[in-house]
């Protein structure tokens, strides 16, 4: 009755997911790197929390190992190219706020900043980080629900290959992103 496939086949009945941008800290001269996440979930009511993985063969694995806060910025339509990239681009070797032109907003409850042109910004400390084969999934526990209303955008999705429904608003190879089409 139900077949077998690999993962990236199955990804096609698995999308789309939302993405987020989280922003750890991190030694350049931004004082953060922005990592675009599609494994994410809310995990806990009360006390508000959300888990999110980080694949192993990012620099962001290492710096959440030792991270004890994080923003995670929800991103709408105006950065879906700039979200592409946060999530292509490696940290080792650019600065991709000064590179990408991302602004930093000041966060209330954490010492790291958001990300200003955002829908929202969710200020977060990690609770408990825990290796998952080859991600690490961070559980993080919510201070802030930040929202900015002036920025009534769709917010942004990662879409399978078949996008029916969505509009697709930046791609690069198996990475698409859309948006829920008007």
């Amino acid at each position: 009755m139900f077949e077998s496939l690999r993962r990236q086949k199955f990804r096609r009945y698995f999308q789309p997911t939302r993405i987020m941008i989280a922003m750890v800290p991190a030694p350049l001269a931004t004082g953060v790197n922005p990592i675009t996440l599609c494994f994410l979930t809310h995990c806990s009511y009360k006390p508000p929390m959300i888990a999110f993985a980080i694949h192993d063969v990012n620099w962001s694995y290492d710096l959440f190992r030792s991270a004890r806060e994080c923003v995670l910025a929800v991103p709408g339509e105006s950065l879906a190219e700039e979200t592409l990239q946060c999530g292509l681009k490696s940290g080792r070797h650019v600065d991709k706020v000064d590179a990408l032109g991302l602004r930093l907003c000041d966060s209330h409850e954490i010492r790291v900043p958001g990300l200003a042109d955002c829908v929202a910004n969710v200020e977060t400390e990690i609770a408990q980080t825990v290796s998952t084969g080859d991600h690490l999934t961070v559980v993080a526990r919510v201070r802030r629900y930040g929202v900015n209303r002036a920025r009534a955008e769709r917010t942004l999705l990662s879409v399978g290959p078949s996008h029916d429904g969505y509009e697709l608003l930046a791609s690069r190879g198996v990475h698409r992103i859309g948006v829920v089409a008007r």
